[in-house]
């Protein structure tokens, strides 16, 4: 068995595939396919796309490896260049709803915002099956689930449900993490991973922490394998025709950062520094099929998750102790309750906690490589404004793709008023005109199958600047 094999595991094994990853991935796959000439899902999918200036990464390049390309959302998007050119006229930078649409772009998508809906309503149906029953909570398919869907269901659950499933979900999670730990301890000792043995171990890791994540990969179409290659500096991504220079430098940094993971894989001190604790990039180590490594990054995934729902039990145990006094101290009377009422009131006005204690509640550790995607994205928004307060650089990137609208959001936001804001502004507006035209003569002309090359790609690259294509 091979480590595409384990892989495949998680995507089709009924004993750990979460319920809500299924739907999830339902939903990837019916987006597109909807009817969009239903004035209903038009309207409404044309001002979703107004709002989060296209789609993330992964459904972007959903949309872009579609065959026909054109039509259905396509059309869409169409309907909301007008409203987005509004948008983008520097006039209006400053008006609320401009500066809320600008600042939520990052992680906006229409197609995410539909499945997070349908995942909403499961998990809530989820959660009410869960605790309906006279003898207890039925924890079952619960236990089931993806760490991020898991915390879904649980949001929905009242209080002692909720610590029941918090607790039956950490066993959960610490039987599988020492299975693992003994797992990549054996293959440290022997040099080799010991594969047919813990596959199964291996993919109920990545199902708890990855879920469909760690098999399901952002099609590519190779453009970024290209330029990486040909073009080392950020001066040189700016002139280039066919693609963004900040997506080029997003999936520049990314590389960095699974580089640096393989390099600390070996070093356990430092392992808290890049491996990653989010199901994307989680899965992102998962993909290139090497299980030593991924074993040793869903370890501590899982290590940093049990920490966390450790926490969660604490402050929910407190607050069922809580619920329980006051239920004792009710049944003693109004007066009774009445004092213990101000005795609490004074002493929460007069205790100190103590040092290093807050009254936050937990949270999870953030994914050192979300926070490295991050310094790099400000790190190259910072170069790119750099180069584009000289003249020349500004008639170079003019000459050039220019940037997808979500790296331009970031752009545009931080840009200081004067030359480089205004001509940031009129050159996306530009763009955009160029491709609506495009599309009306689509519509009323030549149809996809009979166009030629270079109108189809001529196409293809502006309908990239809504895809965000890293």
């Amino acid at each position: 068995m091979n480590m595409e094999q384990a892989l495949k595991i998680v995507s089709e094994s009924d004993a750990c595939a979460c319920p809500l990853c299924q739907t999830a991935a339902r939903c990837d796959t019916g987006y597109f396919d909807r009817p969009f000439d239903d004035p209903e899902i038009f309207a409404g999918t044309s001002e979703a796309i107004s709002e989060t200036l296209g789609f993330c990464p992964r459904h972007g390049a959903s949309l872009l490896s579609r065959e026909p390309l054109f039509g259905g959302v396509v059309n869409v998007i169409h309907d909301a260049i007008p409203r987005l050119r509004l948008l983008l006229n520097e006039k209006y930078l400053q008006r609320h709803q401009v500066q809320q649409i600008l600042f939520g772009t990052d992680g906006a998508c229409p197609e995410c915002a539909y499945t997070n809906r349908a995942l909403g309503r499961q998990a809530a149906s989820l959660a009410r099956q869960s605790i309906n029953t006279a003898e207890g909570t039925e924890l079952a398919q619960v236990t089931t689930l993806c760490v991020g869907h898991f915390r879904l269901v649980a949001a929905n659950l009242a209080l002692e449900p909720r610590l029941a499933a918090l607790v039956a979900y950490a066993d959960r999670l610490g039987q599988v993490a020492q299975e693992t730990e003994t797992r990549l301890a054996a293959a440290r000792e022997t040099g080799a991973w010991p594969l047919d043995d813990a596959a199964q171990t291996l993919s109920a890791g990545l199902c708890l922490i990855a879920g469909r994540s760690a098999t399901a990969p952002i099609p590519s179409d190779g453009v970024l394998d290209d330029v990486l290659q040909s073009c080392p500096t950020l001066a040189e991504t700016i002139a280039l025709p066919d693609v963004c220079p900040l997506c080029v430098e997003a999936e520049r940094a990314r590389r960095r950062w699974l580089h640096n993971v393989k390099k600390s894989a070996g070093f356990d001190q430092d392992a808290w520094l890049v491996f990653p604790t989010c199901p994307e990039h989680v899965g992102a180590v998962a993909r290139l099929e090497e299980p030593g490594l991924t074993a040793a990054v869903v370890s501590r995934a899982l290590n940093v998750t049990l920490r966390y729902f450790h926490k969660q039990i604490q402050t929910a145990q407190r607050a069922v102790r809580l619920l329980e006094e006051e239920a004792r101290i009710k049944a003693e009377g109004a007066e009774v309750w009445r004092a213990y009422k101000r005795k609490r009131t004074y002493r929460k006005r007069t205790e100190q906690k103590p040092e290093g204690q807050t009254a936050t509640p937990a949270r999870m550790e953030k994914c050192p490589a979300c926070e490295w995607a991050e310094i790099a994205a400000e790190h190259a928004t910072g170069k790119l404004l750099n180069l584009l307060h000289e003249k020349k650089q500004r008639d170079v990137f003019g000459h050039g793709y220019g940037l997808c609208l979500k790296h331009f959001a970031r752009v545009y936001l931080i840009a200081h008023k004067g030359a480089v804001r205004t001509m940031l502004a009129e050159d996306m507006q530009r763009r955009l005109a160029g491709f609506a035209q495009g599309l009306d003569e689509l519509e009323n002309g030549v149809p996809e199958s009979e166009m030629t090359a270079a109108q189809l790609a001529s196409l293809i690259t502006a309908l990239r600047r809504f895809c965000n294509c890293m």
